[in-house]
């Protein structure tokens, strides 16, 4: 009943919004065929998405909203073209069975509409309010609309994000900053077009489009790239789970609660990734174990696991943790080791954690309890708090 009341109300949301944009749309004074070209523009830059450095799908919208901030003639008009377009991009994902959007992007793109809204109030402001030459300035106008997009895209993520817990606020932005390149692309492809099209018409288009179609295809290829790149890291990673040199899954497993930590603690985006790879790869040295019935000690492992990912001089970074994470934060009568960075820490304790449950069947509170018993040197205790912390947010771990 619940999923029915929630399709019920989904649909009234589109039929109104579909409502809301005619009626704006009806006085504008724009011939049908005029409005259809911009309901079609708008809805086809929803469709089409680029990869971004984050992880997620950027879609064109926000581009094809800047052209009509410089372009259309009112802030009706603007809001009616982007509240159609949005329906028909809706219905069209709905036809073809497509990927579609989700509310986050939906929120942040109706959110970007509420900046854009507000930047063409604001000129349609200043145009009016000083005689000859408007204050503003195209150009001046493309960059505050699209610098506000993307504080406004920005602003949603850290709101849907942060009140359930799932991650902190400095990480959510740094991410949303490692999307810069892409929201410059578009937005000085959008730019170029809405400053040419008046002067030179719709050839425009391809003058502003083929530019942003060679950065769309580097940034596609560019995700591919990495997307490849973390295939072939977890295929690596499974070397000794497949040997039976490691339980199966816990290179998983501690790479998983490695990265959320560190997300939940505000770590660069860049450096969650290296943690994920150093977890994934920790016990990759347990591959040159000739005689499996022998338990080398742990540093060696750490050790040759460190010399094994040096060969790609990438993973440098990658290998230095894997070469430090069995050792202990600080040793009898010294304060905290600085040579042991944050990120071995982090590995020491999911890895440690994950063997307990996965191997000798301990519950959260049971590998808690022995990570508890051992912060005085090996567990980092600031590290075990934050697990506990992730634990208690994931419903392994009762408050």
């Amino acid at each position: 009943m619940p999923k029915r009341m929630g399709r019920f109300f989904s649909v009234l949301l589109w039929v109104a919004a579909v409502a809301v944009g005619t009626g704006l749309l009806v006085n504008s004074g724009r011939t049908i065929v005029g409005i259809s070209a911009w309901v079609g523009t708008m809805a086809l830059a929803n469709l089409i998405r680029v990869p971004s450095p984050s992880g997620g799908r950027i879609s064109l919208i926000g581009g094809a909203g800047l052209v009509g901030v410089v372009l259309l003639d009112s802030v009706l008009m603007l809001a009616g073209v982007f509240l159609l377009g949005l329906a028909l991009a809706r219905l069209v994902s709905a036809l073809w069975q497509s990927q579609p959007s989700t509310d986050s992007d939906l929120l942040g793109t109706v959110a970007g509409l509420g900046v854009l809204i507000l930047v063409e109030v604001a000129d349609e402001w200043i145009t009016g309010s000083f005689d000859g030459e408007p204050q503003w300035g195209t150009l001046g106008l493309v960059l505050f609309a699209g610098f506000a997009w993307f504080i406004a895209d920005a602003f949603v993520r850290i709101l849907g994000a942060v009140p359930v817990g799932k991650t902190s606020i400095r990480y959510v932005w740094l991410t949303a900053l490692e999307d810069w390149p892409v929201m410059v692309a578009l937005f000085a492809s959008a730019g170029l077009f809405a400053l040419a099209e008046p002067v030179i018409g719709w050839w425009a288009l391809p003058v502003a489009g083929v530019p942003y179609a060679i950065s769309h295809v580097s940034f596609t290829l560019l995700a591919g790239t990495r997307r490849t790149y973390g295939q072939m890291i977890r295929a690596l990673s499974r070397l000794p789970e497949v040997a039976g040199l490691s339980p199966d899954g816990h290179a998983a497993g501690t790479a998983l609660l490695a990265s959320t930590m560190a997300r939940s603690m505000g770590m660069h985006p860049d450096d969650v990734t290296r943690l994920e790879y150093a977890a994934l790869l920790h016990d990759i040295g347990r591959i040159t174990v000739e005689d499996p019935s022998e338990e080398p000690e742990h540093s060696d492992l750490a050790r040759w696991g460190a010399e094994i990912i040096r060969q790609a001089p990438y993973l440098s970074v990658v290998a230095d943790h894997v070469d430090k994470h069995d050792d202990p934060y600080r040793r009898p009568g010294e304060e905290d080791d600085p040579s042991i960075g944050l990120e071995p820490r982090i590995i020491k304790v999911a890895s440690t954690f994950d063997r307990a449950n996965r191997i000798h069947g301990m519950d959260a509170v049971e590998a808690l309890e022995v990570l508890h018993r051992r912060t005085a040197y090996d567990f980092d205790p600031a590290v075990v708090a934050q697990l506990r912390s992730v634990l208690r947010r994931s419903g392994r771990l009762s408050a």
